[in-house]
């Protein structure tokens, strides 16, 4: 059984700050007044009564159920893994286990999806993309889940760059310039893609036990722990079988913002004035980064000349905006 610990640890991730009750594969850091936010356990007679009244979310999917008190907290429950309550002010996690749950699995799905609902409750705007650096600069890559992100990010790895997140992007402005934040040194792929572009590793955990994706963790040299300016956000688009080769094209500025607001990680919460936060965040992020659309064949043995193409056209062509 996996349970509550004796001492909180404190963590930085996103460039927020977690104490957390149970240890995370995370740096700490030393512990500050104040954290961003803190996750402690609960016990399922703790959840039974705290989730009285709570309605639940008409649009909750297959994946995993929601329910929202009328004070704006969030019940949120994967079936047989864990289930996790989110403060109306996203200041506090509380979670519980279930019977199939196991440590990686916690930790991949609080870390993003859990989180996203905390950050958009204090007024960040998260974005569902994966970003590498190539050259001390970050490239996020967009697209539908399944899209080949983290693939791509892969072989970005495998020619010797870093990736800086996957799945949940945050980006904060820093002397006029536009960042992203490190997220958790590991990856998700299918074991083939794994396979090929970390041959080193040993075995890697389940995603879930009922994900055929693993979690493949980075070495200090495959990742980055350190902020990275922004220098373009690339959409992975549906392969074209007309076409020949890899293609990219710079999108205009209403197809940039379009696909920015398709990319936010949390779409659940939708207040108007979520809304009108979120719609100020990716005006400002399509007029200042420039957005552009790939349509690339999806084979693994294509990818190395793709990613010569990607770094020529996105890379080294624009400087970072101020």
């Amino acid at each position: 059984m996996i349970g509550p610990h004796s001492e909180f640890h404190d963590y930085r991730i996103y460039d927020l700050s977690l104490r957390s009750e149970m240890s995370l594969d995370l740096p700490e850091e030393p512990a500050g007044q104040f954290p961003n936010i803190t996750l402690s356990f609960a016990s399922q007679q703790w959840f039974a009564h705290a989730t009285t009244g709570f309605a639940p979310d008409d649009r909750t999917d297959r994946w995993y159920e929601r329910r929202c008190s009328a004070s704006g907290s969030e019940f949120l429950r994967w079936p047989n893994l864990f289930e996790f309550i989110v403060s109306h002010d996203g200041r506090s996690i509380v979670w519980r286990f279930l019977d199939r749950a196991t440590v990686e699995s916690f930790q991949t799905y609080l870390l993003a999806p859990v989180l996203s609902f905390a950050l958009v409750k204090q007024g960040f705007e998260p974005l569902h993309a994966t970003a590498v650096v190539i050259e001390g600069k970050a490239l996020a890559l967009l697209g539908d889940s399944g899209s080949g992100k983290s693939t791509m990010a892969a072989a970005f790895v495998h020619a010797g760059h870093q990736i800086l997140t996957d799945d949940l992007l945050m980006i904060r402005e820093m002397d006029g310039i536009l960042y992203g934040f490190p997220g958790p040194t590991r990856i998700k792929l299918f074991p083939e893609v794994a396979r090929r572009f970390f041959p080193n590793h040993g075995p890697c955990p389940l995603m879930n036990p009922e994900s055929g994706k693993l979690l493949v963790p980075l070495e200090s040299s495959q990742s980055t722990q350190a902020p990275a300016p922004l220098h373009g956000f690339l959409l992975l688009k549906e392969p074209d079988e007309r076409l020949c080769g890899s293609h990219i094209d710079r999108l205009s500025g209403t197809q940039s913002f379009l696909e920015l607001v398709r990319s936010t990680f949390n779409a659940r919460i939708s207040s108007p004035d979520r809304r009108r936060r979120q719609f100020r965040a990716v005006q400002e992020w399509a007029a200042r980064i420039p957005v552009r659309a790939l349509t690339y064949p999806r084979s693994l043995a294509a990818l190395e000349q793709v990613l010569e193409d990607i770094v020529s056209k996105t890379c080294s062509v624009d400087r970072v905006p101020t």
